[in-house]
This record gives C-alpha cells, structure tokens and sequence, in this order.
C-alpha cells in the first residue's frame, strides 16, 4: 500500500492499494466495525439542504455543488451569498443585479451549462 500528502502542507493523504490489497479481509477494527453497518445506521439522515441551519447558503449541498464547481462557481457564490442577504423587496430596487448579470455573463461566455451532445441539432437552428 502507498500513501503520499496529496499536497505540500495538506492534512489529507491519498493512498493507493493494489487490487490484491483491495481484497484483502480488513484488519483495521474501526473499519471492520464501520463495514458491518447497515446504510441505515450510517446515514445519520442530516441533509439540510440548499440552506444551512444559520440561514446561508449551503454551497455542499448536492443541489448547488454543480453550479459552485462549475467555471462560474465564484460569480454564483457572490450572486447567492448577496440573494440571501437581502429581502424580497430590496430585489425590486436593483439588489444583486450586478452579482447575477456577473454570473450570467459567465455562462454565456463559458458555456459551462450547455447540453452536450446537440451539435446537430445546433447547425440545423444556425
């Protein structure tokens, strides 16, 4: 088994195993007891969703993790974080518009979020 930092001053580690290793029986007792779990009893059913409990945005939640990995992801981040800073009616004066024209000028510019695989249907419309 080898493990590397995976980074100059990185508290993770990657480590590689060989097929042969990865079938091994487990010998760590942590492990072993983790591996008899049912998913059942190793989902602890936290899922907060879009919205943590403090009210900002929860940019690990699977529904926005896209949009934060994307190209755009530091325009979103700014348009989100700006939405959730503000009313409802503050949005009527102008609230974020800057934040969000940055974040769909990225987009459009990029093309992060275009269908893949319509390249046909594009020459027909062109």
């Amino acid at each position: 088994m080898a493990s590397t930092p995976s980074g100059s001053a990185s508290k993770h580690q990657q480590i590689e195993l060989s097929e042969a290793e990865f079938f091994e029986p487990i010998k760590d007792e942590y492990i072993k007891s983790l591996s008899n779990l049912t998913m059942a009893e190793l989902d602890d059913g936290y899922n907060p969703g879009p919205q943590n409990p403090d009210g900002s945005v929860n940019f690990t939640c699977h529904c926005v993790g896209h949009l934060v990995a994307s190209p755009c992801g530091a325009e979103f981040r700014e348009a989100a974080t700006c939405q959730k800073s503000h009313k409802e009616e503050d949005f009527e004066a102008g609230a974020c518009a800057e934040e969000f024209m940055s974040f769909m000028k990225c987009v459009m510019k990029t093309e992060c979020f275009k269908a893949r695989g319509n390249d046909e249907e594009d020459k027909k419309t062109e």
